[in-house]
C-alpha cells in the first residue's frame, strides 16, 4: 500500500525551501513508525492461539472466567516455549467440535484422535495426559467385573461425544450392554445416584474431583476394572498455519516431558 502525502511549501524567511524539506522529512518518518507499529501490533495479535475447551476438571476448567486445570497449563508451558500465548474459550462438548470443524477456533482441548476428528484436526504425535476410564457404582450396588464381557446385561451411563474405547465399543456393538447417554459428567453421576442405570463410565480424576464437588465421596465409588486408557491430545483445525504449527507443537511438548515439567504440572494439578 503506497501513502501519498501532499505537503504544502512552507518557506523560510530567507525564502528558501528548508522547513518544506524538514516537514517532509518529518511526516515520512512518522509514517513510517506508524506502518512498523502496526505490522507489530498484527503479529502480536496472529500469536495468539484460541483453544474451545469444556468443563472437565481437573483437566480443564472455569474459575471466574479463566482456564485452569493441567491441559491448560500444559498448553501454556508448550505456546510459551514457540513465543505464543493462548486464549481459553468454554464452550459444550458438542459446540466445541462443531466450532473447531468449522474452523470458527484455531484448536481444542481435549479429546482422543478417531477417524472422523482426523477428517478435521491435525493431532500431534505427543499426548497431554491419559484418560483411565472406570466404572463408578452406587455403594452397595456393585458388581462382580473381572474383565469387561462380564458386563453383559447390565446399562452403563455415558456422556454424549466421548470415546471410551475399542473394547467398550465392541460390547455395546455386540449388544452386550446398553447405554444411557447423558449431556454432562455431573447429569451422569446425578443418574446413576437416582437408580438409572447400573454403573457410570468416567475418567478416575474427573470423576473423583466431580464427586467431591457433588458431595457424594461418600456415596459412589469406582470399581477395580479399568475399562479403557486413553490418551488425550489438543487438535488442530486443518488450516495452512495449523498444519505447520502442529509439528512445533509437538516438539515442544516432546521437550516439555523430557524436560520433568509436564509431569511437575500434572503434579501439582492432582495433588
Amino acid at each position: 500500500m503506497h501513502h501519498q502525502v501532499h505537503i504544502r511549501a512552507a518557506f523560510d524567511r530567507n525564502g528558501g525551501p528548508a522547513t518544506q524539506v524538514k516537514a517532509a522529512q518529518t511526516i515520512t518518518v512518522h509514517i513510517l513508525v506508524l506502518w512498523i507499529a502496526s505490522c507489530f501490533s498484527s503479529q502480536l495479535r496472529a500469536q495468539t492461539l484460541e483453544f474451545a475447551v469444556s468443563e472437565w476438571p481437573p483437566a480443564e476448567y472455569s474459575v471466574n472466567g479463566q482456564a485452569h486445570g493441567y491441559h491448560p497449563d500444559i498448553v501454556r508451558a508448550v505456546l510459551k516455549s514457540l513465543d505464543m500465548d493462548a486464549k481459553f474459550t468454554f464452550y459444550p462438548w458438542k459446540r466445541s467440535e462443531m466450532l473447531v470443524e468449522r474452523k470458527k477456533v484455531a484448536a481444542i482441548l481435549s479429546l482422543h484422535p478417531t477417524k472422523e476428528r482426523q477428517r478435521f484436526l491435525y493431532f500431534p504425535k505427543e499426548h497431554l495426559s491419559t484418560s483411565e476410564n472406570v466404572l463408578f457404582v452406587v455403594n452397595g450396588r456393585e458388581f462382580n467385573t473381572p474383565h469387561i464381557d462380564a458386563l453383559a446385561g447390565k446399562t452403563i451411563g455415558t456422556t454424549s461425544g466421548y470415546d471410551y474405547g475399542t473394547e467398550f465399543k465392541r460390547v455395546v456393538a455386540a449388544g452386550l450392554v446398553r447405554t444411557d447417554v447423558g449431556n454432562t459428567d455431573e447429569q451422569g453421576f446425578l443418574k446413576l445416584l437416582a437408580g438409572r442405570f447400573d454403573a457410570f463410565v468416567c475418567d478416575r480424576a474427573v470423576g473423583s474431583r466431580l464427586l467431591k464437588s457433588l458431595g457424594l465421596s461418600a456415596t459412589v465409588h469406582a470399581l477395580p476394572l479399568v475399562i479403557s486408557s486413553v490418551r488425550m491430545y489438543a487438535g488442530f483445525a486443518k488450516t495452512p498455519e495449523n498444519a505447520v504449527l502442529v509439528d512445533k507443537f509437538d516438539a515442544a511438548l516432546r521437550k516439555l516431558k523430557a524436560s520433568g515439567e509436564h509431569q511437575k504440572i500434572m503434579d501439582a494439578n492432582l495433588k
